[in-house]
């Protein structure tokens, strides 16, 4: 960031600290990484349900579902993904119940149709069939 700025002229440098400025005003929330258990998952075709529980209710929350591992080349292939809980600060301490979903298709890892999920912190491994 020096580096680019000590490039600039002035004018060029004090229109880009203002654009920085303006910008760090902008109530944009944070989100970070929160806790949550499964109540129950299943898949239907290529959407995976899952049923939630966490804290909160106050705050902004998003799930987001994304691989976390390599395909493992086994029969069926194993697929390793997780689902992150994304909260902005919340300190409401009601316990929230939520139904999420998510299209699997992308962790389509055989053409033979099926595909083993394994989901961080789920008790079981989920068969993907397509």
């Amino acid at each position: 960031m020096l580096f680019t700025l000590g490039c600039m002229t002035g004018k060029t440098k004090a229109n880009h600290i203002a654009k920085q400025s303006s910008s760090d005003v902008v109530d944009s929330p944070e989100f970070v990484s929160t806790t949550f258990r499964f109540n129950d998952v299943k898949i239907e075709g290529d959407t995976l349900f899952a049923n939630v529980q966490y804290s909160g209710g106050c705050g902004d929350h998003k799930f987001e579902m994304e691989q976390n591992g390599f395909l493992m080349k086994s029969l069926p292939p194993k697929q390793p993904v997780q689902i992150i809980h994304l909260s902005t600060v919340d300190h409401c301490r009601s316990l929230i119940n939520e139904d999420l979903k998510f299209d699997i298709s992308r962790f389509r890892g055989s053409p033979h149709g099926t595909t083993v999920l394994l989901l961080k912190n789920w008790t079981s491994d989920i068969i993907y069939s397509y």
